[in-house]
C-alpha cells in the first residue's frame, strides 16, 4: 500500500511541471473567414469578383436570348419551311448551345480561378500580420476557428488581426 502511496505522489510530482507549462500556454484563436468579409481587402477583393460576376452574368444572360431568339423563330418557321432547313436551323441552334454551354463552363472556371488567386494573396498578407501580433503579444499558438471543435471566445483575437490588416493595408497604401 505504501509503494501505492508513493507510485502515486512520484507520478503527481513529475506530472506537476507539465501541467504548470501548459498553463502558462498562450494559446489564441483567428477566424480567418471572418477576416476576410470584414477587412478593407477582403471587402475590395468581395467587391472585384461581384463586379467581375456582373459582367459574366450580362454576357451569358445576352447569349442566352439570343438562343431564345432563334429557338422561337425556328418553331415559328417549322411549319413554312422544308424538313431540310428545319433541320439546318436546328443543326444550328445546337452549336450555339454548345458554345454557350462551354462559354458558361469557361467563364465560371475563370471566376474560381480569380476567387482563388485573391483569396491566397490575402491569405498570404495575413499570415504575415497573425505573425506578427503572434510575436507581439508573446502567444504561443494562434490556430484558425475551423480547427478547433470548441474554443472560448474570450481568446478569440480575429478583431486584432482585422484592425492590424487594415492599418498594414492602410500603410502599404499610403506609401504608394
Amino acid at each position: 500500500m505504501r509503494k501505492v502511496s508513493l507510485a502515486f505522489v512520484a507520478v503527481v510530482l513529475l506530472l506537476l511541471p507539465s501541467a504548470l507549462i501548459a498553463q502558462t500556454q498562450n494559446i489564441v484563436f483567428v477566424n480567418l473567414q471572418k477576416v476576410m468579409l470584414e477587412s478593407e481587402k477582403g471587402k475590395e477583393a468581395k467587391n472585384a469578383m461581384t463586379g467581375e460576376f456582373e459582367k459574366v452574368k450580362k454576357d451569358l444572360e445576352n447569349k442566352q436570348s439570343e438562343l431564345q431568339k432563334m429557338k422561337d423563330a425556328i418553331e415559328k418557321q417549322s411549319a413554312t419551311i422544308t424538313p431540310e432547313a428545319r433541320a439546318e436551323k436546328e443543326k444550328q441552334y445546337q452549336a450555339k448551345t454548345k458554345d454557350y454551354q462551354r462559354i458558361y463552363n469557361d467563364y465560371q472556371t475563370e471566376l474560381q480561378q480569380k476567387d482563388s488567386e485573391f483569396t491566397q494573396k490575402i491569405l498570404k498578407e495575413l499570415e504575415d500580420v497573425v505573425k506578427t501580433i503572434g510575436e507581439r503579444d508573446k502567444h504561443t499558438i494562434i490556430i484558425e476557428k475551423s480547427q478547433a471543435l470548441f474554443l472560448s471566445p474570450s481568446i478569440d483575437i480575429t478583431n486584432k488581426v482585422i484592425n492590424l490588416y487594415n492599418e498594414t493595408a492602410k500603410k502599404k497604401t499610403n506609401k504608394k
